[in-house]
């Protein structure tokens, strides 16, 4: 069950890494409904990030 605990924590890395390099995503095309890809980019990132800190918080909680 520890290993299941800590495979979740990495879950929370995975934002981490794919917001840590702005050049990577810094132009302008694709835009989606007017707005560029460096801004929906971004924003996608807030759901994603919101559900996998929901899927490591119950993976490493404990439960009495």
């Amino acid at each position: 069950m520890d290993k299941l605990r800590k495979a979740a924590c990495w879950l929370l890395v995975i934002p981490y890494i794919g917001l840590l390099w702005p050049p990577l995503y810094n132009v302008r095309e694709p835009a989606m409904f007017g707005f560029p890809f460096f801004y929906w980019y971004q924003l996608l990132w807030v759901p994603i990030t919101a559900m996998l800190t929901f899927i490591a918080y119950r993976s490493a909680r404990y439960d009495d």
